[in-house]
């Protein structure tokens, strides 16, 4: 049987309610005790009211939220992480194979960078060795991926739309041609003619660029 890319067992985040002077403080759990597998190449929806946990599950795959017990497991087949227990170095290296997609695209992105610095980003942060061609060539083939244009290059976040700006976020997440995408309420800030195009681009690239996705 092939291994899950993340397989979560017994994850529990927990963070303190206040603060006391003496003794500890009362815990909130954000995420009780959740045992979770997700394939290779899955769409996996999480689906819940607000305040139920799904985004901070989602950021504690990434190691963005503190795990208080129970783990994670990543294995892809080449490279495998305990995400719990991670050291700086391994944890630098588990950055190129997940990434989030973030619920606000205008908040997501600098405005003082252009479109070109935006996604080149994340190459010259893990390969800055890279020659410019090729980081122009990689931002360029994003660009038409994500379906924005080349003559868009040089423009700032301010001049697109929120659906463009989501774009320009998506192509920035898979630049470092990531094996796992947590997308946290993805479409919730875009109008509803848009969040269909922005559904169906990420089903695509899934199929394409053989990615796992967490989709809250």
């Amino acid at each position: 049987m092939t291994k899950p890319l993340i397989s979560v067992k017994n994850l529990t985040v927990a963070f303190p309610l206040g603060r006391r002077l003496i003794g500890t403080p009362p815990m909130v759990k954000a995420v009780d005790d959740v045992s979770l597998d997700i394939p290779k190449g899955s769409f996996v929806g999480l689906v819940g009211e607000s305040g139920s946990g799904k985004t901070t599950f989602g950021r504690a795959i990434l190691k963005a939220a503190p795990i208080t017990s129970g783990s994670i497991q990543y294995d892809d087949g080449k490279d495998s992480y305990d995400i719990g227990t991670m050291d700086r170095q391994q944890e630098r290296s588990f950055r190129r194979h997940a990434q989030l997609i973030f619920q606000d695209p205008y908040a997501a992105l600098s405005p003082r960078m252009t479109v070109r610095d935006i996604i080149a980003e994340p190459l010259k942060t893990f390969y800055p060795s890279m020659a410019r061609i090729q980081v122009k060539e990689r931002v360029g083939g994003m660009m038409k991926m994500v379906g924005l244009l080349p003559n868009q290059i040089n423009r700032y976040p301010h001049e697109f739309s929120g659906g463009q700006c989501q774009r320009i976020g998506i192509a920035r997440a898979l630049v470092l041609n990531p094996r796992l995408v947590v997308c946290d309420e993805p479409v919730s800030a875009l109008d509803v003619s848009i969040q269909a195009q922005i559904v169906n681009l990420l089903i695509t690239l899934r199929k394409k660029l053989k990615l796992s996705l967490i989709f809250i």
